[in-house]
């Protein structure tokens, strides 16, 4: 039997490491984009209509340990959450999904069930940070390429806290969009938001925002834009 953890349990460690002041940051677990990887093979692999896939973070993943298996590859870490796949013609459309790793942190499988919202079946309400990812030049996207983006709080300290955070997949140009889900009784009452933003080709930080990105009350409402510069 699968014991189920939290994120935050598990990840404590890795959250403080990803902190705003670490020179690139990170998201709170790399299994989110391994996962990521595997998920964006297979959907192009399988179906060309779809060009981009999202994973969302914290607060929305959660991770269990294990000693099942996949045939004879053994499984060590079950991650699970929800994300959406977006279609070129600009349509989206949300799943929850399932993700198994090795005991080297290597996606073996992932399997993602979209909602049927007709039924009943739609994601938890949420109080949504919307907007796209852009670079400050003109340059064609490497294939697969992934943006991490995340939303602190800074109101009471420099580190921040981790609310929400996001990798998208994508092999379009840009601009490239992402959506933060926060819970639906999320309040900026209080908070000092920004937003980090990084794009990764090949394990390495290509461009990303020079500094983090402050938001304002009416940002929350309306989408916002990111330029991302080169490191």
């Amino acid at each position: 039997m699968f014991i189920q953890r939290l994120l935050p349990a598990v990840l404590a460690a890795s959250i403080a490491h990803s902190a705003l002041a670490a020179p690139e940051g990170d998201i709170s677990t790399p299994m989110l984009s391994r996962c990521a990887g595997k998920a964006g093979l297979e959907t192009r692999q399988s179906d060309a209509a779809f060009g981009l896939l999202a994973l969302d973070g914290l607060p929305w993943l959660s991770i269990e340990r294990t000693d099942e298996a996949v045939g004879v590859q053994p499984i060590m870490t079950t991650v699970t959450g929800t994300g959406s796949r977006h279609r070129r013609n600009g349509t989206s459309v949300p799943f929850r999904f399932t993700c198994v790793l090795d005991a080297n942190g290597q996606a073996l499988m992932f399997y993602a069930s979209h909602l049927m919202p007709k039924l009943g079946d739609a994601l938890p309400p949420a109080t949504i940070v919307s907007g796209a990812a852009t670079l400050a030049e003109k340059t064609p996207l490497p294939r697969g390429v992934e943006l991490q983006i995340q939303l602190y709080d800074i109101a009471h300290s420099a580190e921040g806290e981790l609310l929400a955070e996001q990798v998208v997949r994508s092999g379009w140009q840009v601009p490239i969009p992402f959506s933060l889900r926060l819970p639906g009784k999320f309040s900026p009452e209080g908070r000092k938001l920004v937003l980090t933003a990084r794009l990764i080709a090949s394990h390495q930080v290509q461009y990303r925002l020079p500094g983090p990105r402050i938001l304002t009350d009416r940002e929350l409402l309306a989408p916002v834009v990111l330029v991302l510069e080169k490191p």
